[in-house]
């Protein structure tokens, strides 16, 4: 997330003097300061108050941005900080990031502009009702906290909007989207030989992420966009650079341990072979595919795979979550237990023979593992009708944006957006999708929905009824 405040939180005026390797010494900074401050709570503690007076002068104008983003940059970026108290601050931290960026535009008399688009509606939709449904919950304060912590990312939402003006802002911020996955991809696989050396065997790795899951999405999010820039046309030695990046990716991502994300990038890479008519492509993929089922369905028969895929503890124990949420949802069918509060009745949900096994599962164990059944589970039916609402607009929007796109640049990422879509909506059914999901990835996904707006922006496709917001009054 962090990566992106070098845009968010730059005056217009100011962005043209930020030299671009600027940003590519940030994120090596940023490595460093990860370093220092990973493991040290109170630490962490400490710089949301400097990096929160840091940004309140920076916006003031007193002081270099530069150095602002630098003290700021472990405070947002970091998930994996275990006290709870911290990791509620990130969040606080975000939203503030957000409603000082509203100051700061009003206090310079100038107007957020708001896209007429879908998304709009579901933003809409998704916030009321859970404030409606917060007033019902078990636990109304754990579900407005939550609620919050979601609106954060819408708020990140509009902010990405407003910033993304102009084609090069657009480039850069794609670079510095696959800078930020070059530099994980590369401490993750630091992280597995780390592993090999200390244990002697590979660990599944999460970068600076919470969990491989987390990391996973990230990865899946990212290597369309870097596969679709591959086939655009292009001098020879950006493919080549390009096509190392893709494979660096791949191979963290396979060391994530993340079954659902190595199958939503295959079906987004399948998807982007028939969107961009890469036929020989499709083919190879479909193959690969059915060369790799055959022979995973064959060792599992085997009894083998089970130390590589994990089958064991992770999908036979995946339908007693589904069953779980499923008759959580039943119970709750109108009004859900509240966002974010399916954790406090999971518990008394399952089975005696397996109860014991819920502190050694646990956080996982409170999690069913679907979106869907989640959403269910926390909203009731107007909840899953709200996502599935969501996925039909914006794929439409996506597939009228690459009709009217003609630009071969914009082109190229609403394509990797657009095969991204079916991927998401399958991850969905084994993990908190970066839709709603409670990690930091999430942020990338509404960066592609922000970056849409924008090229329909660039483009001049944008409807009349557009409308800014006027700060100033």
């Amino acid at each position: 997330m962090v990566q992106f405040l070098t845009t968010i939180c730059l005056p217009r005026n100011w962005q043209r003097k930020v030299p671009s390797y600027w940003v590519w010494g940030f994120l090596s900074l940023e490595a460093g300061l990860l370093t220092i401050f990973g493991l040290a709570g109170a630490k962490y503690a400490l710089l949301i108050l400097i990096g929160a007076a840091a940004l309140f002068i920076c916006f003031a104008g007193r002081v270099s941005v530069i150095w602002a983003l630098i003290v700021v940059s472990p405070v947002v970026f970091l998930e994996g900080i275990s006290l709870g108290a911290i990791r509620a601050g990130k969040w606080a931290f975000v939203i503030f990031i957000v409603l000082l960026w509203f100051l700061g535009k009003a206090m310079r008399g100038e107007k957020i502009f708001i896209p007429s688009t879908s998304v709009n509606y579901f933003i809409i939709g998704f916030v009321s009702w859970g404030v409606l449904i917060s007033l019902n919950a078990l636990d109304p304060i754990e579900s407005f906290i939550n609620l919050l912590r979601m609106s954060s990312f819408f708020g990140l939402f509009y902010v990405f909007v407003d910033v993304l003006q102009s084609r090069e802002g657009i480039r850069k911020t794609v670079g510095v989207w696959i800078g930020t996955g070059i530099f994980l991809s590369m401490l993750g696989i630091f992280q597995y030989r780390l592993s090999m050396i200390r244990y002697g065997i590979g660990q599944r790795v999460w970068a600076t992420f919470e969990n491989p899951n987390n990391l996973g999405i990230f990865l899946f999010l990212l290597l369309p966009v870097a596969l679709s820039l591959f086939f655009l046309r292009g001098k020879l030695m950006k493919k080549i650079a390009l096509g190392i990046v893709i494979l660096l990716f791949l191979l963290c991502l396979l060391w994530t341990g993340s079954r659902s994300s190595w199958l939503a990038t295959y079906i987004a890479f399948v998807a982007f072979g028939i969107i961009a008519k890469k036929r020989r492509f499709t083919l190879l993929l479909i193959a690969l595919g059915a060369i790799l089922g055959l022979a995973v369905s064959y060792s599992l028969l085997r009894g083998e795979l089970s130390s590589l895929l994990r089958i064991g503890r992770g999908l036979a124990f995946r339908p007693i979550l589904w069953d779980i949420s499923w008759r959580i949802f039943l119970d709750h069918p109108l009004f859900g237990v509240g966002f974010g509060c399916i954790p406090i009745v999971f518990q008394s949900y399952y089975p005696v023979s397996i109860l014991s096994l819920y502190k050694l599962l646990s956080p996982a164990a409170g999690s069913p593992h679907n979106l869907f059944l989640q959403i269910g589970a926390e909203m009731g039916i107007m909840g899953i009708l709200l996502l599935l609402g969501f996925f039909t607009a914006y794929f439409l929007e996506l597939r009228e944006g690459l009709k009217r796109t003609r630009d071969k640049y914009y082109q190229a990422l609403v394509m990797a957006f657009l095969a991204t879509l079916p991927g998401l909506f399958v991850h969905s059914f084994f993990e908190l999708s970066g839709v709603i999901g409670p990690g930091s990835y999430t942020v990338f996904f509404w960066l592609s929905v922000a970056l849409l707006q924008a090229i329909k922006r660039m483009e001049g496709r944008t409807s009349p009824s557009e409308k800014c917001l006027d700060t100033a009054g």
